[in-house]
């Protein structure tokens, strides 16, 4: 693993300078040029820089009202929500700077070592597994604390200390390295999946990563080290295990559905934008994580704590095994 944090100390240059000078546009580009924030329009999928090159070049003024608006969920504008924080920036930069310092000197030889031997637990024996993937740091404009893209993985430095500690960041770190190795497994999948398939397979990613990295603690699934705090770093999953009978039923329904052929690809699409991956599934206030968080964890967790590694990913590859797996488990609850 390799870090890349040179973004940081650019951007904090020129947002502590804006209390004794006025905004550039053309210093603004130049950070927004750097590798890593180039990394950040990938994934985000935004096109040019130009919006947010008007916003950083204005940011000690900018009125709320013209802070662009950075996604298509017009319930939030995210950048604006995030202004708070960029302010904060420029009346203390040494705080960001300390919480930079402080990040960099975690990232020891040894603590990734310990972090890819602790993933390597996490799957099968002679799995293949990533190396040297990069950690990319950034003073972000993004909604994301934490996400794995292009084989790297990314940490917002503003989510430290406020989205969780610096002691609960090894578990975040694991979460995403999780998502990366499982990519990778996924190359491996050969052959046309069902739509069944593909259904089932979706709540794997965030199920194992919860259940192996975040200690999840659900309604049926135990968590994996009972003397530590369960849900470390995924606070909502509480909120979520409430909806537990709720949410299965759905699930099984639509197996059913899709079983019978009236649930269609349409109507799976609909269902994820409306149920597993709302972040306003409980109301007005966004949940941190998502449906397909926490009944991922039961599905999955329930076929680890009953059989182990190996059947969990007999489940990935062929997940129409899951069922039979999760009802051979005895948890109480069936799947059709």
């Amino acid at each position: 693993m390799k870090l890349r944090m040179s973004s940081i100390p650019l951007m904090l240059e020129y947002v502590a300078g804006l209390a004794s000078r006025p905004g550039d546009r053309e210093t603004v580009r130049r950070i927004l040029d750097h590798e890593d924030y180039q990394f950040e329009l990938r994934r985000y999928e935004l096109p040019s820089a130009e919006h947010l090159i008007d916003y950083f070049s204005r940011l000690d003024t900018i009125p709320p009202e013209e802070i662009p608006d950075l996604s298509e969920d017009h319930r939030r504008n995210h950048l604006r929500e995030k202004h708070g924080q960029w302010l904060d920036c420029i009346g203390a930069p040494q705080k960001y700077a300390d919480r930079y310092e402080r990040l960099k000197a975690l990232f020891t030889d040894d603590f990734l070592a310990e972090l890819q031997n602790r993933l390597a637990g996490m799957f099968p024996r002679g799995t293949e597994m990533i190396s040297d993937p990069a950690v990319v740091s950034t003073l972000s404009f993004g909604r994301s604390f934490g996400y794995p893209h292009e084989g790297a993985l990314h940490l917002d430095l503003f989510g430290i200390d406020e989205y969780c500690t610096l002691e609960e960041l090894p578990r975040i770190v694991l979460h995403e390295m999780h998502h990366l190795q499982m990519m990778k497994l996924a190359e491996g999948v050969s052959g046309e999946e069902s739509l069944l398939e593909r259904y089932i397979r979706s709540f794997a990613w965030e199920g194992l990563a919860v259940k192996f990295c975040n200690n999840a603690e659900g309604v049926l699934s135990r968590r994996l080290e009972p003397g530590e705090p369960a849900n470390q770093g995924v606070t909502s999953i509480p909120l979520l295990n409430r909806r537990f009978e709720e949410h299965f039923r759905l699930f099984c329904d639509t197996v059913e559905g899709i079983r019978a052929g009236t649930f269609t690809e349409e109507d799976m699409d609909r269902q994820r934008g409306e149920v597993w991956m709302n972040p306003y599934l409980l109301g007005a206030e966004p949940l941190d994580q998502l449906a397909v968080y926490s009944l991922g964890n039961e599905l999955y967790g329930c076929v680890y704590d009953a059989f182990g590694l190996d059947a969990v990913f007999a489940c990935f590859d062929h997940p129409a095994r899951l069922p039979g797996y999760f009802n051979r488990a005895d948890c109480g609850w069936t799947i059709p």
